[in-house]
């Protein structure tokens, strides 16, 4: 038998991550369901009516970019969260090798390097571009320990080491060793995503080599009574047709 729409989606979805920390988001409606709905029943292959009461967005386009960016940093950022990262790294490109304003040509050079180090060396990466002000684009992200350093003689504005990645031979290279609050660092490379209105290399980030994904459960939780349980710890917005409340780092003691 079918299950129903009730039996198939839920209004709350929970991330955990290895360390025991969760994100949980909670919506006013039941709109979080678990891979292989759609088959379960033929309703849930038709296109829904927008609900009354709902305007219709005055820039469709603009609004589809914003979705898809806030989708790219939550993705993002629980990858960041399930996978062991050791590296924030910053990756430019030589133009005598490539030239950083060709997009294409970027992409090209960057997914050959990394599916190479994936193989022989188990790279496990997230990397974001950012167009810098000349219009060349370099990447920020995280690399796991498999990649070998050198020290560049350099030390950060707190006195971190800076190192380099002698194995990066499309140009040049800055990592430093992630340290304190992980979950920062995570917060700094999500605000590169979108951070100038545009995908500079045509996707919000590259990511690569088996990355973990965060256990997910579904539940039903109430809205308001979670709201106000939580109050000063989520954080609430509005999208078409419902309120959503969000808590990032969600502990039993918290």
């Amino acid at each position: 038998m079918a299950k129903s729409k009730n039996e198939l989606f839920h209004n709350s979805k929970i991330y955990v991550y290895p360390n025991g920390l969760q994100d949980i988001v909670v919506s006013t409606s039941a709109d979080f369901h678990p891979p292989g709905w759609e088959v379960a029943d033929d309703w849930g292959q038709r296109k829904m009516p927008l609900e009354k009461g709902v305007r219709k967005v005055a820039d469709p386009a603009f609004e589809d970019m914003q979705r898809s960016m806030r989708r790219a940093r939550g993705k993002l950022r629980r990858l960041a969260l399930a996978n062991d990262f050791r590296w924030f790294v910053t990756l430019t490109l030589d133009p005598q090798k490539v030239d950083s304003h060709d997009g294409k040509a970027v992409v090209q050079k960057l997914n050959s390097w990394c599916s190479n180090m994936v193989q022989r060396n188990g790279l496990k990466y997230i990397l974001v571009p950012e167009r810098h002000k000349k219009g060349g684009i370099h990447f920020h992200g995280f690399f796991n320990d498999v990649v070998e350093f050198s020290d560049s003689g350099h030390t950060d504005s707190q006195g971190h080491k800076i190192f380099n990645l002698p194995q990066w031979t499309l140009g040049f290279t800055t990592a430093i060793e992630l340290y304190d609050d992980y979950h920062k660092a995570v917060g700094y490379v999500c605000k590169y995503v979108g951070k100038q209105g545009e995908k500079p290399a045509g996707r919000w980030y590259y990511s690569g080599g088996g990355l973990n994904e965060p256990k997910v459960i579904y539940a039903d939780l109430d809205f308001q009574d979670f709201v106000a349980e939580n109050q000063g710890k989520c954080f609430e917005f509005e999208v078409p047709g419902k309120r959503l409340a969000v808590i990032n780092g969600y502990t039993e003691s918290t």
